[in-house]
C-alpha cells in the first residue's frame, strides 16, 4: 500500500506523544523523499531544511573528538532558532560523511527529545535494521541501529 500525505501526518502526530519524536522517511535516492517532505512543508508549514543548515562553523572548528559530543546542543540551538511545530530535515547524508564523525541516528533521537524531527533516510529498512546509502555505494550501517521507539515508514 502506498504511503500517502494523511497516514505521514497521522505518524508524525502519534510520534509527538513519545519521548523521542522522531519520524525517519526512509528510501533509496529518487524515492521521493524530498518530494514528500517539501509537500509537507508547503501543506502544514512545517520548517523543511537540508542536513547542511545543522552543521554550522561552530560545529566545524570543534576537534572531532569533541565535535559528537557537542553536535546535539549546537544542532538543537540552530533547531530552537528557527520555531517550527515540524522540522523536516532532508539530505541526511551529509551527517554520514566520515568527516564529520557523527553518529546520525543517536543525534537525531537526540535532538527529537526536544523538537519533532521528520527526516529522510537515504537507504533501506528491512528486518528491522537500518542501512544507509553514501556517495553512491550501498552501505550497511558500522553500528546496530535500535528503532525502538522511532517510527519509520518506507517508500
Amino acid at each position: 500500500m502506498p504511503v500517502t500525505t494523511h497516514m505521514l501526518i497521522d505518524s508524525i502526530h502519534d510520534a509527538q506523544k513519545q519521548d523521542e519524536k522522531l519520524v525517519l522517511i526512509v528510501g533509496q535516492p529518487g524515492s521521493g523523499k524530498s518530494k514528500v517532505m517539501r509537500s509537507l512543508a508547503d501543506m502544514r508549514g512545517w520548517k523543511y531544511l537540508d542536513a547542511g543548515q545543522l552543521v554550522t562553523d561552530e560545529l566545524l572548528e570543534l576537534v572531532p573528538r569533541v565535535r559528537a559530543r557537542e553536535a546535539p546542543a549546537i544542532m538543537g540551538k540552530v533547531l530552537g532558532s528557527l520555531i517550527s511545530e515540524v522540522y523536516l530535515i532532508d539530505d541526511l547524508q551529509l551527517l554520514f560523511t566520515p568527516l564529520l564523525q557523527l553518529d546520525p541516528l543517536p543525534l537525531l533521537k537526540h535532538l527529537s527529545r526536544k523538537h519533532t524531527i521528520v527526516a529522510s533516510w537515504p537507504g533501506t529498512f528491512e528486518n528491522g535494521s537500518l542501512s544507509f546509502e553514501y556517495n553512491g555505494a550501498f552501505v550497511s550501517s558500522q553500528r546496530q541501529y535500535t528503532v525502538e521507539g522511532i517510527t519509520v515508514i518506507q517508500l
